[in-house]
């Protein structure tokens, strides 16, 4: 990504607490959600944030629930209501490759209750042999939930991997949530 392009660069973040998957933390640009993290607590969110960006013009990262607010309100609705997130809602996935932004959109569009494997999304995107590369995409998904990265299994319908803290127990979590793993 062009570095003179995100010289003023805002990200507005906010917070969500739920009650199974912890401190949900929501990072957002004028354009759409660009980041959904399950940090314990705003340092480690806004250090790994900055992080992320590696940039050498740091943006201005500032608290504003205001700016979060579809993405608060559809999660919410979400882990209260069991209710699908909203297909419609703004990201902001600039400042991935073309490739992982394909991988990501398709994946937004798996429905709530539905699971789908790394071979059929290579088959669907017309790249049969990228199961591997799709698994390393989801596993850098930077808005799981909203992108809902869990809902991918493997070809044997096991889980694979989830990222970050609880890791596979939060995919588990979000399936037995959507009703996909009863029990």
């Amino acid at each position: 990504m062009d570095q003179n392009k995100n010289q003023g660069l805002t990200l507005y973040y906010s917070e969500f607490e739920t009650e199974v998957l912890g401190p949900i933390w929501l990072a957002a640009t004028d354009d759409g959600l660009s980041t959904l993290r399950f940090d314990e607590d705003v340092v480690r969110f806004i250090t790994s944030l900055a992080k992320s960006l590696d940039r050498q013009h740091q943006p201005n990262i500032i608290h504003n629930p205001q700016k979060t607010t579809p993405y608060l309100t559809a999660l919410k609705e979400y882990c209260e209501k069991k209710k699908p997130i909203p297909g419609d809602l703004s990201l902001d996935l600039s400042a991935l490759t073309e490739f992982q932004q394909q991988i990501l959109y398709f994946v937004r569009n798996i429905p709530f209750g539905a699971t789908t494997t790394y071979g059929e999304i290579a088959e669907a995107i017309d790249k049969p042999n990228a199961s591997r590369a799709i698994g390393q995409v989801l596993r850098r998904n930077p808005i799981p939930i909203i992108i809902p990265c869990h809902r991918v299994l493997n070809a044997d319908g096991t889980l694979g991997g989830y990222g970050g803290v609880m890791g596979s127990e939060r995919k588990i979590a979000l399936l037995k949530h959507e009703s996909i793993i009863l029990a």
